[in-house]
């Protein structure tokens, strides 16, 4: 049977997985501390343009570990003798390989960095992180959307008044006075008492007869 293709990456990783059993590691703290000091260091972070521009370490450039193991780095990198840190996602192994193929572009004192970013975020050193922005489609829908918007408070501030105002004129139809006649009052010698007391009177020409 043929052997299994490699990619780039694994032909990388296995053209310098001798180089990187004596890689000196940086220790992720001691960076920090070069990091808050603001000391003049070349920090280079091999994970993905999307994780990099998540979040990253102040100062870092972003070039992947593909880019590394497809070779483009021997064509753009000039020989240094500066430390050159390397950070990956987590741990050392990625970052070892990095270091080792940025040794051979002349890179000599390329050091990866202990830990990665997973040490970093969880020593609590600072962050650039990405900031969140609006697309033109959202401002565009947001910017359709107030005249609408608009219209929908002008019909229910009028219709608020309208009620307001129905209210006003119930409360002022219940709170008029009454005007209706006053009921008309029985005369004084009318009715069933007079009847009662004509009776009780005797007739003079009885008493007289």
């Amino acid at each position: 049977m043929p052997a299994p293709y490699k990619t780039k990456v694994q032909h990388a990783e296995s053209a310098h997985a001798c180089d990187t059993i004596s890689v000196k590691m940086m220790d992720c703290s001691a960076l920090g501390t070069l990091v808050v000091n603001h000391e003049p260091i070349e920090l280079i972070d091999v994970r993905s343009k999307k994780e990099f521009a998540v979040m990253h370490i102040p100062g870092a450039r972003s070039v992947p570990f593909d880019e590394l193991a497809a070779g483009r780095i021997f064509r753009r990198r000039r020989a240094t003798t500066e430390r050159v840190y390397v950070v990956s996602a987590g741990g050392h192994a990625r970052a070892s390989l990095a270091t080792g193929i940025l040794r051979s572009a002349g890179c000599v004192n390329a050091v990866p960095v202990d830990g990665g970013m997973k040490d970093w975020v969880a020593q609590g050193f600072p962050l650039q992180r990405k900031k969140s922005s609006i697309s033109r489609a959202q401002v565009f829908i947001a910017t359709a959307a107030l005249p609408i918007m608009g219209a929908g408070v002008a019909v229910a501030l009028r219709e608020f008044i309208a009620a307001a105002l129905l209210f006003a004129i119930a409360a002022v139809l219940n709170l008029r006075p009454n005007f209706s006649p006053p009921r008309r009052r029985q005369r004084a010698g009318r009715g069933p008492t007079h009847v009662m007391k004509a009776a009780c009177i005797p007739n003079e020409k009885e008493e007289i007869a």
